[in-house]
Parts: C-alpha cells; sequence; structure tokens
C-alpha cells in the first residue's frame, strides 16, 4: 500500500500527515496529468511529430519535481514529531497557588522552573517571598543574596530592596519578641529560686 501511494506524489504525505500542502502537491499532479490525458486522447489533432513525446517527458519531469518537494515535506514532518514537547510553562500556575495561599504548591511549581533554570530571577524572587509568608526568615534571605548576584536581576532591584524591608522588619520583631520571652523566663526562674529559698527559712 505505502509503494502504491509513493506513486502519486503527496498522497503517502496525506494520508500519514494530513496536512495542506500534500494535498496542494497531489491536485497539481492531477492537473498536469488531465492536461496530457486530454491533449494526448481528445485533441490529439495538437500534437505534431514529438510534440506526444515532449507532453509525457514533461509529466515525467512534473512527477520527479512534486515527488522530490513531498520528501522533503516527509522530512520535515518527521524531524517535527520528532523533536520533544515544549515543556509547560508553570509559572501562572505557580502565581495562581501563591495567590490563594497554597504555599506547598506554589513551591513545587517554583522549584520546577528553577530546577529547569536556575537563572530565572521572576521565580527566584517570588520564592523568596513565599519563603517569607512561611516563616521561612533565612531561606528568604539566602535566595535574595543570590538574586543580587545575577546580572539579570536589575530589572527588579525594587522589589528586592522592598522585600529585604520587609524580611528585615520580621525578622527583628521575632528577635524582639524572643528576647521578651527569654526576660520572662529570666524572671520567673529568679523569682522561683527566690521561692525556694524562703520556703526552708519558713519552715524553720
Amino acid at each position: 500500500m505505502n509503494y502504491l501511494l509513493c506513486l502519486w506524489p503527496g498522497a503517502g504525505g496525506i494520508v500519514r500527515h494530513g496536512r495542506w500542502s500534500f494535498l496542494t502537491i497531489a491536485l497539481l499532479y492531477g492537473f498536469v496529468c488531465c492536461c496530457v490525458i486530454t491533449i494526448n486522447f481528445y485533441w490529439s489533432e495538437m500534437l505534431v511529430g514529438r510534440t506526444r513525446g515532449i507532453s509525457y517527458f514533461g509529466l515525467g519531469v512534473t512527477w520527479l519535481i512534486l515527488t522530490g518537494k513531498a520528501a522533503r515535506h516527509e522530512k520535515i514532518c518527521r524531524k517535527q514529531r520528532s523533536q520533544p514537547a515544549p515543556e509547560k510553562d508553570v509559572f501562572p500556575e505557580s502565581q495562581i497557588h501563591y495567590l490563594q495561599g497554597n504555599w506547598f504548591e506554589a513551591e513545587c511549581c517554583l522549584q520546577i522552573l528553577l530546577k529547569n533554570n536556575p537563572r530565572d530571577t521572576e521565580a527566584i524572587l517570588t520564592l523568596a517571598t513565599l519563603y517569607r509568608h512561611r516563616g521561612r526568615y533565612n531561606e528568604s534571605a539566602n535566595m535574595l543574596r543570590t538574586l543580587e548576584l545575577m546580572e539579570d536581576a536589575a530589572v527588579w532591584k525594587y522589589e528586592i530592596r522592598a522585600e529585604k524591608r520587609k524580611l528585615l522588619a520580621l525578622t527583628s520583631q521575632r528577635l524582639t519578641v524572643s528576647s521578651g520571652e527569654s526576660r520572662n523566663c529570666q524572671t520567673t526562674e529568679t523569682l522561683e529560686e527566690k521561692y525556694e529559698e524562703t520556703v526552708p527559712s519558713r519552715a524553720a
């Protein structure tokens, strides 16, 4: 069946790939065939001497040209099919998860982006912001430091500064709270020690 399809230029491409270019080649060859048949069998009085042979020779040349053209199209189609499909851009999906507060899903999408392109500045900045929201301040600071070393991050310099200010405010706030808690703990321990010292003396 495949060999029979090769006899008509473009027919195999129509069956295997279904593209308009192959249909155009097949119709063009069909038109040339119809012209040759019409001239040789219906308007034979128009042919004089070697004109009949020239018409068949022209048909053969047309077959060779269109067959070669169809073969080139077939090669292009096979090459396109063999190429891997382009990877899906998951950044819009990560933004949706980020806005909905789905931190885990957003982080997974951003990690995929960074695995494919470790210099994706937008993904790094978004991941730094995500870490800040989740209270992972050290990781957020590391991402911002990495971002500042990249030349492509110049367009995000204002966003990076704003993110650093927010991170610094949260870090200082946490340190204030932790120092207050430690003072309260020390005060409690001091009171307990004084209480333990007074209890034996009262008992005596």
